[in-house]
C-alpha cells in the first residue's frame, strides 16, 4: 500500500543516511476509556460497523482475519471516506497547501538539495592551477588497471600460467602498446567499462601490495605485474593530460564529500541537536504501528529552530526500506539513537535551507501539483465518484449518502480482490486527516476481529477444514 516516491535520496547523508500515551496521538486517550465496540471507524457521525468489516473478511476469499489487516481496512475506510467528502464538496484537493503537504519527500529532496549545491559552490574552488598541484602533489591518483584473476583453488601451475599472461600484457603496453587492446583482456568488469581506471583512490584506501604500487608511479609510468588476493595486476599512472576530465570529476566529489562531512559533523552542536532519553523505546512503538502513531506529537529530539516527533517517523517509514522497519525491534538503543539523529539532521538540514531563502520555483510546483492531480484522478476513477449516475442527484440523496454507498461497494471490490486497490497516498491522507473529525477504534477492531474468526471458524467446521491459531496463541 506504500505508494513509489519516483525520487531517490541525496547521498553523503543530506537526505538521511540512519509512551504509549505519547503514541495514540490526540484523540487516543479518550478512545482507551471509552469501548466503542460497535464500530472500527468513524468519520463525522458515519460509522464503519463491526458486523460490517466482520461480514466483509468472512466472505472474502483473500482476506486474512487479523487484527492488523483489519485495522487498515478501517483506515482505508476513513481516507475513502475524507476523500470522497472533499472531492464531491467540489475541492479539486489542488490548492497550495495540499500540494505541499502530499509532496513532502520530494519538496525536502528538492530544497535540501538546492541548499546543498550552495555550500558546495561557496565552498570549493577547483580551477585548473588547483587541480595541476593536487594531481603533482600525488596524494590522490587516478590509477588504471588490467587484472587478471586467481583463486584460492587454482594450482600452482594455474597460477604462473596466469602470472605469465599478466607479464605478457604488460610487456606489451611497456613497448608501446596499446592501452585499449591490453584492457580487452581486463577481468575486473567495472575498471573494463572505464577504460580500466578504479577512479580517484587516496592512500590505504586499496589493498597493501596494490597500494605500495600505485603510489610508488611517476606520471605515464607503468608497475611491475603486482599480485594482490584478486589476481595480476598491470598498473599505469596515466598523465594529467589523458585524463584531465575524468581526475577533476573524481577530486570534485572528494572534496564534496569532505566539505559535507564537516559541514554535518559540525551541525548538530551548532544547532544543539538533543535525542530525548526515551527516543529508542519510542521507536520501537512507532515500528510496530506507524499508522497509530502518525498523528503523534511526542518529542523524540529538538534542535534550534524545530524539533522531530513521532508522527514525524511514522511518515518516513511511508518511503525508507521496509528492513529498516523490520530491523528497528532488535536494534540497540544507541543504534536507534543514531537512527532519530540521522532523520533530525535531515530536518535541520530543511531549516537551514528555509533560513538561507531556499524556495520552490514555480515550475517545481506546477509539476507537483500535475503529479497530485493524476493521483486524484485515479482515486475518483477507482471510487467511481466521477461517474454519478444523474438519477443519483436527481433524487436528491445528500454528498454524505452518495459517498458512503461508492465507498461501500468499492470495499466489497477491494475484500474480493485486493489487487484491485488504489491508496489515498500516505501525505495525501494526512492532510485529509488535518480537517476532517475521524476515529479508529481498537475496541472496535478487536471485536470485529473476534466475530469475523469464530464465523470463519464455523464455516471451516462445516467444510471440514481447520482454522488457523490466533495471533499469539501456543500451539497444543
Amino acid at each position: 500500500m506504500k505508494p513509489n516516491c519516483g525520487w531517490r535520496m541525496a547521498g553523503t547523508g543530506w537526505m538521511v543516511a540512519l509512551g504509549l500515551l505519547g503514541l495514540t496521538g490526540c484523540n487516543g486517550v479518550r478512545d482507551m476509556f471509552s469501548a466503542h465496540t460497535d464500530a472500527v471507524a468513524t468519520v463525522g457521525n458515519r460509522a464503519l460497523g463491526v458486523e460490517r468489516v466482520a461480514d466483509l473478511f468472512v466472505r472474502s476469499r483473500v482476506l486474512t482475519v487479523q487484527p492488523d489487516i483489519l485495522t487498515r481496512f478501517g483506515h482505508l475506510w476513513v481516507n475513502y471516506v475524507l476523500f470522497g467528502d472533499r472531492v464531491l464538496a467540489g475541492d479539486s484537493l489542488l490548492d497550495s497547501a495540499t500540494v505541499q503537504t502530499a509532496s513532502w519527500p520530494v519538496i525536502q529532496q528538492i530544497l535540501i538539495q538546492r541548499f546543498h549545491q550552495g555550500l558546495v559552490a561557496k565552498g570549493m574552488t577547483l580551477d585548473s592551477t588547483r587541480l595541476d598541484s593536487i594531481y603533482q602533489a600525488g596524494d590522490l591518483r587516478l590509477i588504471r588497471h588490467v587484472l587478471i584473476k586467481t583463486d584460492t583453488g587454482m594450482t600452482a601451475a594455474q597460477l604462473a600460467t596466469k602470472r605469465r599472461q599478466a607479464e605478457s600484457i604488460r610487456t606489451g603496453l611497456a613497448a608501446g602498446g596499446s592501452w585499449d587492446r591490453a584492457n580487452a583482456q581486463n577481468e575486473d568488469p567495472n575498471a573494463k567499462a572505464q577504460r580500466g581506471s578504479i577512479g580517484v583512490v587516496g592512500r590505504g584506501e586499496t589493498v597493501e601490495s596494490f597500494d605500495q604500487a600505485a603510489f610508488a608511479l611517476a606520471p605515464g609510468e607503468l608497475a611491475p605485474v603486482t599480485e594482490t588476493p584478486f589476481g595480476f595486476h598491470v598498473l599505469r599512472r596515466p598523465k594529467l593530460g589523458e585524463v584531465r576530465d575524468q581526475y577533476r570529476q573524481g577530486v570534485e566529489q572528494r572534496l564534496v564529500a569532505q566539505l559535507d562531512s564537516v559541514y554535518l559533523a559540525k551541525l548538530p552542536q551548532r544547532l544543539h541537536l538533543k535525542v530525548r532519553s526515551n527516543a529508542p523505546a519510542t521507536v520501537r512503538d512507532v515500528a510496530r504501528d506507524p499508522l497509530a502513531s502518525r498523528e503523534s506529537r511526542q518529542v523524540l529530539a529538538t534542535f534550534d529552530g524545530g524539533r522531530f516527533t513521532a508522527g514525524d517517523l511514522a511518515r518516513w517509514f511511508d518511503i525508507l526500506p521496509p528492513r529498516m522497519q523490520e530491523q528497528i525491534p532488535t536494534a540497540q538503543d544507541q543504534d536507534l539513537r543514531g537512527f532519530v539523529e540521522a532523520l533530525a539532521r535531515n530536518a535541520m538540514l530543511l531549516t537551514e535551507a528555509k533560513g538561507a531563502g531556499i524556495r520552490l520555483t514555480d515550475e517545481e510546483v506546477g509539476r507537483m501539483r500535475s503529479d497530485l492531480k493524476g493521483q486524484v484522478t485515479e482515486l475518483k476513477h477507482a471510487l467511481k465518484l466521477d461517474s454519478l449516475a444523474a438519477a443519483d442527484t436527481a433524487a436528491g440523496k445528500s454528498r454524505s449518502s452518495l459517498v458512503g454507498e461508492k465507498v461501500d461497494a468499492y470495499l466489497d471490490q477491494i475484500a474480493q480482490n485486493p489487487q484491485t486497490l488504489v491508496p489515498v497516498p500516505p501525505s495525501l491522507a494526512d492532510r485529509l486527516r488535518e480537517v476532517g473529525g475521524w476515529r479508529v477504534y481498537p475496541a472496535g477492531v478487536q471485536r470485529a476481529f473476534d466475530l469475523a474468526r469464530g464465523r470463519k471458524a464455523t464455516l471451516d467446521s462445516a467444510a471440514g477444514r481447520t482454522a488457523p491459531p490466533a495471533p499469539g496463541s501456543r500451539p497444543r
